[in-house]
């Protein structure tokens, strides 16, 4: 498929060879603010892709990558989890989580194992994110389309081999982990099917075993379809705001490629108030000795053979005082 004109203007010439690593524009006062941002919300800070995406890595054969999770271990290597498949794009046939690793962002990657295969009662494993849980162990959150439909959990030593712990916690799709302090927030795709509004919920807890019932983080105003329309949550915090990061869908092909950011100095409610908005599907934000980035990942039906795999661009964190209004 070819991307639509308003995302060439971004990611056009991304995938051109570029050997250094890209540096983040620090000029605010050359930043122009698109004037639809000037009606979205007021925040201390708003996060700007400041350069092309790069292909950073392509999955052997004719695999995609989509939903990824990107962790550093203690050796440098950077290690890469996400879902994946041999076709264009079929969820209902994503049983396995790809296993990739380099020693710096922008690669060389190289492809490992496979991290999980499904076994029952999983039906799919979808959307992995893996962080630190103890000295020497990683924890991985994930779901498996169980028919409980709960968050799934398996842990490692070295990232390499993985065992399901049994553990699991109240939720849904696209798993994401934030420690703020004593507590930890796991926030995952929920929805209301009877009116069809995407919501991204959240529950808490203070060992990552017991977990509350999940609240509605954020909903979506318009109704899309009955398992919502909102995808992979993930929360940075900056300052006393957290920045959360959602991809929002709709049937028009553009929007796949759509991630939506939200602010609050609350990390269990956000108004539907977008501070801004970036092209890129399954983003995950990575800090990286001081700078910043932002991924992105989908189907290869609807990214394209040429984006297929992990695209990366550097980020910024604009003041909003210093934006041209």
């Amino acid at each position: 498929m070819v991307w639509p004109r308003a995302l060439l203007g971004v990611l056009a010439i991304g995938c051109a060879a570029q050997e250094q690593r890209p540096r983040v524009a620090q000029d605010w006062a050359a930043v122009v603010t698109p004037t639809a941002l000037r009606a979205m919300r007021s925040s201390a800070w708003v996060p700007l892709v400041v350069g092309p995406f790069q292909r950073v890595y392509r999955p052997v054969g004719t695999r995609y990558l989509n939903d990824h999770t990107l962790v550093r271990s203690p050796d440098g290597r950077w290690h890469l989890f996400g879902i994946t498949h041999e076709s264009a794009g079929d969820p209902s046939r994503e049983r396995s989580f790809l296993h990739a690793t380099a020693p710096a962002l922008f690669g060389p990657w190289s492809d490992g194992a496979d991290a999980l295969q499904s076994q029952p009662p999983e039906q799919a494993l979808w959307a992995p994110f893996v962080l630190p849980v103890g000295v020497g162990r990683w924890g991985m959150f994930y779901y498996g389309n169980t028919p409980d439909h709960r968050v799934l959990r398996a842990e490692s030593a070295d990232l390499h081999r993985w065992e399901r712990s049994g553990g699991s916690a109240p939720g849904g799709r696209d798993p994401f982990v934030l420690r703020v302090g004593a507590v930890w927030y796991l926030y995952s795709v929920g929805a209301d099917e009877r009116r069809e509004v995407g919501q991204i919920v959240v529950s808490e807890s203070r060992d990552l075993t017991h977990w509350s019932m999940p609240t509605v983080a954020l909903a979506d105003p318009v109704a899309a379809f009955g398992w919502g329309n909102l995808e992979s949550p993930m929360v940075v915090r900056r300052g006393e705001e957290f920045y959360l990061f959602v991809t929002r869908t709709s049937a028009a092909p553009h929007d796949y490629a759509r991630t939506m950011v939200f602010a609050s100095t609350d990390p269990t409610r956000f108004a539907w108030e977008p501070v801004t908005e970036l092209l890129a599907h399954a983003a995950e934000v990575i800090e990286d000795q001081g700078e910043w980035f932002v991924t992105s990942a989908g189907w290869t039906a609807q990214m394209g053979e040429r984006w297929r795999g992990l695209s990366v661009a550097p980020l910024a964190w604009a003041p909003r005082a210093a934006l041209r209004e």
